[in-house]
This record gives structure tokens, sequence and C-alpha cells, in this order.
């Protein structure tokens, strides 16, 4: 048995069953090694909309339905470690703290660029005539902060070698005082995105309901697309919110109708990806070779 599932049930000393009306799980994911909380880490069961992201102060609380069942799988993801996961039955209400061990490899980051290159805007540029839009949350959509770690993002062609220098989007409804979203980036197979190929985490808050163009310096995170890679997924997750007011509720971008499939999302951090034919304005202003 691996040896963070062992301190785990001696932690937990009891296996408490899921019970079919539903059940919260609420603890602590932290470092095995430095003992430091770790924030916004994905937490869900897998190809379910079941899920959470941890806090700054790497705290969740998951809430379970009546669907979990023995043969479900509940991951611990983030970048830089190792995956965990876990039935239903193994977690109790109470789990105090989870350790995550870091991955014994990790992506490099790539530092010099190019020596020829051109600027070039990977993505929509742009919001069009502004008629159309994607919202995150809708309005069936209840509890937005029972949501955390909804996606939603572009597939990119990738025809050249690109640093991407800067994200940009056109949002154009905004009910939040703050907002923090992840940059995540992924290999495409058969349409889907698959691993993540990021060399660390990128994490931006959108501050006081701010509407318009957003603007996000990528520079000194040294994110590189190759084009070998063919095609890349490039969505943000939602990680954290402030509502502005109690009933705060919306946010959106810009979006339009597409000929091609070209928007991915999920509900949920582990949740299955669904695509549907619309762009939204979100793209990166790129160095190409």
């Amino acid at each position: 048995m691996h040896k963070y599932l062992i301190f785990l049930l001696l932690l937990l000393g009891v296996l408490n069953t899921v019970k079919a009306q539903g059940t919260k799980v609420i603890g602590r994911i932290i470092d095995a090694e430095t003992k430091q909380a770790i924030p916004y880490v994905n937490i869900g069961v897998f190809q379910k909309n079941i899920g959470t992201v941890s806090d700054e102060n790497g705290k969740f609380e998951l809430k379970f339905s009546g669907n979990s069942i023995a043969t479900d799988s509940i991951v611990f993801s983030h970048l830089g470690y190792q995956i965990l996961k876990f039935a239903p039955t193994q977690l109790a209400n109470s789990l105090g703290d989870i350790l995550l061990y870091p991955a014994s490899t990790l992506l490099q980051e790539v530092s010099i660029k190019p020596k020829k290159t051109v600027k070039k805007f990977l993505g929509r540029n742009g919001k069009g005539l502004g008629l159309m839009h994607y919202n995150f949350y809708t309005f069936y959509e209840k509890e937005v902060d029972d949501r955390l770690g909804k996606e939603a993002g572009v597939l990119l062609p990738v025809k050249k070698d690109c640093f991407l220098n800067e994200l940009q989007m056109h949002i154009s409804s905004n009910e939040f005082s703050s907002l923090k979203f992840r940059l995540n980036l992924y290999q495409v197979v058969d349409g889907v995105p698959t691993e993540l190929i990021m060399p660390k985490d990128v994490i931006f808050e959108i501050k006081e309901g701010y509407v318009g163009l957003f603007k996000l310096d990528l520079r000194s995170y040294n994110l590189y697309l190759t084009k070998d890679m063919g095609l890349v997924a490039a969505t943000i997750q939602w990680v954290e919110s402030k509502k502005a007011k109690p009933t705060s509720k919306y946010f959106s971008l810009n979006a339009s109708l597409s000929a091609n499939s070209s928007f991915v999302y999920r509900a949920k951090s582990m949740a299955n990806w669904e695509s549907s034919k619309q762009d939204i304005s979100l793209g990166f202003l790129s160095e190409c070779d």
C-alpha cells in the first residue's frame, strides 16, 4: 500500500461510507516535505461534475451527491505534485491535513527565444460586434461558490514555435470585487484536452468588477509552444471569487459563432470535456519564428 495512503488511513482511523443523501468533506492540503499549505489544488470525482478547488490556504470543502458510488475516484491534483486518488468510502467528514508529494519530474522552462521572431496573435483577437457572450455561470445555476473549478477556453492551432507574451480577453460583464483564475495549457488528442503542459502555475486576479480588454503579462512565465504540438487548448479556470454584493453571479466574455468546435469547457476540474461551435474572446500576443 502506498505510503501516503497508509498515512491518511491512520489519520482517519475509521472509514465512513458516503451516504446516498449526500455528505460534505472538509480538509486542508499541505506539501508533504515543507508542511506548507498548497493553494488552488484541483479536487474532484473523475469524469463527473463533482469537485472543487482548495483556497489560498489549502483548505477545501467537497460536497458529494447520491451519485457517488464505490467505483468513483476522488482525485487531488496540482502542478508539480503527484496525483492522489481515493474512493469515496475512504473519506470521512473531517480529514485534517492531506499530504501531496512533489513530483519527481517537472516540465522544464524554456528561456532562449528564437533569433528571429514575428509578432502573432493566437486565438480570437477583439470582441466582434459584442452581441454574444459566454457566461461562466448561467441563470439556472444557483450557487457560484459551489462551482469552483469550472474551466473554459479555446483550441489553438500552433503552426510555428511561439512564446506567449501576453494573455488578452474581452470581459463583457463582471459582478465580482475579486476573481482569481488559473491559466492552463493542454495537449489535445482527438479534439480533447489531455496532458497539462505548463512549467509553473499561473494564477491571476481580476479586481473591482473590471470590464473591457483585460491583459496579463506572461513574459516571466516562459510559456513556449512548439509547432509539433499541432493543437493546444488554452483555458482559464475559476479558482476563487468574492462577490461585489450578495446577489452577484455573472462573469462573461465576448463570444461569437464559429464554423468549428473550437470552444472547450467543463463544469468541474475532473469532469469530462465538452465542446461547441463558438469562439470566446481569449488569445495571446506572441512571438513566433
